[in-house]
């Protein structure tokens, strides 16, 4: 959710989902302003592909989709950020 003059607000069924759907909030936010900035008028994609894209985001899919099934993806998203964690600042879990 973004709230005028106040920023984002997310939830998601763990931290580590919440943390993700941030992230991902953010970066879209931080990509159309840098696309505002170009001074051109903006494609947007329409309704369906937007909506498609949301479902495929949440696992949303039908039975029988075609689309892969990517419940998956956001522990491996949270395994990796954990793993640059480490990295950068391995004190960090202490």
């Amino acid at each position: 959710m973004i709230l005028r003059n106040h920023g984002l607000l997310t939830v998601g069924e763990s931290g580590s989902r919440a943390f993700l759907r941030m992230l991902y909030l953010e970066r879209a936010c931080e990509i159309q302003i840098a696309a505002q900035s170009a001074g051109l008028e903006l494609v947007l994609p329409p309704h369906e592909i937007a909506e498609h894209t949301a479902r495929q985001l949440n696992n949303e899919l039908p039975a029988g989709a075609d689309d892969h099934d990517n419940s998956d993806n956001w522990d491996l998203a949270w395994a990796a950020l954990q793993r640059l964690a480490d990295r950068i600042a391995p004190d960090h879990r202490s």
